[in-house]
């Protein structure tokens, strides 16, 4: 994916995010986070600085939306620092070195594991830095697998609707 069309998701991402899916209330208990995706999409051998920044500035933007003082800047520019550890991780090393964002991705299997913990690893962030508190953790880790399911079905049926779609 060449660097207008990344941008152009990642307008699409946070529209969908600010207008759409914040305005969605499941209870106390789900939190839709799509736009997590323009973190993961982002290709391997980017600068680790560059990708720090960007997950920042995405986070502290849902944050201005939102109004809740950090907390997403916090889990993306996590989940920005764990990315490459994920990606040796859920993947052989050779293939990763090579790969240069969704373009290369042809491995389902792969992409549906390295998504899946990376979602898991964000909203355990997030929402442990909400609760900030271990009184009633039960119901925080009932919050943390609810979004971390939900986010990741929409993050799902984003990317291949909108993005993998388009590559073939």
């Amino acid at each position: 994916m060449n660097g207008a069309k990344y941008w152009i998701h990642v307008v699409c991402l946070f529209i969908i995010q600010l207008t759409i899916l914040d305005n969605i209330q499941l209870h106390s208990y789900v939190y839709i986070n799509i736009y997590i995706l323009a973190i993961l999409v982002l290709p391997y051998g980017m600068k680790k600085l560059t990708v720090l920044f960007l997950a920042f500035l995405f986070g502290l933007i849902v944050d201005v939306a939102n109004n809740t003082m950090g907390i997403h800047a916090a889990a993306t520019t996590f989940l920005a620092y764990i990315r490459p550890r994920l990606l040796q991780l859920t993947f052989n090393r050779e293939p990763v070195d090579e790969m240069e964002g969704t373009h290369k991705m042809r491995n389902l299997g792969w992409f549906l594991k390295y998504t899946s913990f990376s979602v898991l690893a964000y909203n355990v962030v997030l929402i442990l830095a909400e609760a900030f508190t271990f009184a009633n953790i039960n119901i925080t880790f009932m919050r943390i697998l609810c979004s971390s399911i939900v986010s990741y079905v929409f993050i799902l049926l984003y990317y291949f609707i909108a993005i993998k779609k388009k590559q073939e």
